[in-house]
Order: C-alpha cells, then structure tokens, then sequence
C-alpha cells in the first residue's frame, strides 16, 4: 500500500547537495548512487526502483542540459520518473503534472542562471520560488501558501550552485555547506507544514 510522504529532512538535504557536488565535478557514479540513495529516502522506493528512477533523472538530465535542449524528452524522462514514485507513495497529483511542475523549475532556474552571468548582481529568484511554491504544493499536498517558505529556501540552494558553477563563489567550500543548510531548512520548512498523520 502506498505510504505518505515523509522523509528524514537532514539526510534528504545531504543526499541532495552531495548529488549537484558530484555532477558538477563529474563524478558520475558516485553522482548516481547519491541519486539512488535519495530516492529511497525521499520517495520510500525499494532497491531496483530506486536504482530505475535515478537513470531516469539522469536521462532527462542528459536531454535537458545542452543549450539547445530537448525540453519534452526530458520532461518525459521525468514522468517515468514520477511513475515511479506513485507507486510508493500518496500523490493527488498524476505524474504528467508533478512532471510539467518539475520542468518549468529546470527551465526558470537555467533562464535566470544565464541571466545572472550577463548581470552578476541580478539577485531575482522570485519566478523560481514561484515555480517551487507549486511544485512543493503538489508533491506534498499542502496549500501553496505554505509552501513558500521551503521553496524560497531551495531556491537560495540553487542560486548558491550556480554562483558556485558559474565560478563566482570565492569560497566553494563553505557555498556547498551553505547549499546543505538551505536544503536542510527547506525540508525542515517542508515537514513543518505537512499536517499530522490520521490516527
């Protein structure tokens, strides 16, 4: 029987930062296997599953990151991805739209990266807190308004990763701490939301 969402926020962040540090030192197996690891805590997938989505993820990554991308072979990747993880858990929403939700973030993230290196000080997040507001909203089942705090969170980890990529970061080593904490915030933020368990 499928199982609500919960998850351990601290672990969740971890897996979540280890992830993005080891793509972008291209670290592939180990990039991965974090994946892996992340799906079993954050989507309670068993071993194969878990192992079957996170090519999954790394198939839309590899359609997606090009300039010249294939936005909906990665956002079809995705929805097997989210395929996936309705079996496990109790999603309202079908996984085309958790999917369309989860590729409007990756477009609007990448769209202000690239416009933070034409204008270093454009510090605008707020169309990614947007998408992240509904995106939280479906995946854990919490009126939108609620979610905006975890989403502005996650959205300060992203722009962090992209300072740190983009090679503006003048003390990577503390940028990454810095992006596990705003991750470990944001589901913290996430959890405190969620209402409590039926009896």
């Amino acid at each position: 029987m499928p199982q609500p969402v919960t998850f351990d926020p601290d672990k969740v962040a971890h897996y979540e930062k280890s992830g993005w540090q080891a793509y972008y030192d291209r670290r592939w197996f180990k990039a991965l296997w974090l994946l892996v690891r992340l799906n079993r805590e954050g989507f309670r997938m068993s071993w194969p599953t878990a192992l079957a989505a996170a090519l999954d993820t790394v198939r839309a990554s590899l359609a997606f990151a090009p300039l010249n991308n294939d936005i909906p072979k990665a956002r079809g990747h995705i929805e097997k991805f989210f395929e996936k993880a309705r079996r496990s858990l109790e999603f309202k929403v079908e996984a085309g739209q958790l999917a369309e939700l989860e590729m409007n973030y990756w477009v609007i993230h990448r769209q202000l990266a690239l416009r933070r290196i034409k204008n270093p000080a454009d510090d605008n997040i707020e169309p990614m807190v947007q998408a992240l507001v509904a995106l939280h909203a479906a995946l854990f089942n919490v009126p939108p308004e609620q979610m905006r705090p975890s989403a502005r969170l996650r959205a300060l980890a992203a722009k962090t990763v992209d300072e740190i990529t983009g090679n503006r970061s003048t003390d990577v080593a503390a940028d990454w701490r810095r992006v596990e904490e705003y991750l470990r915030q944001a589901y913290r933020a996430v959890e405190a939301a969620k209402p409590a368990p039926k009896a």
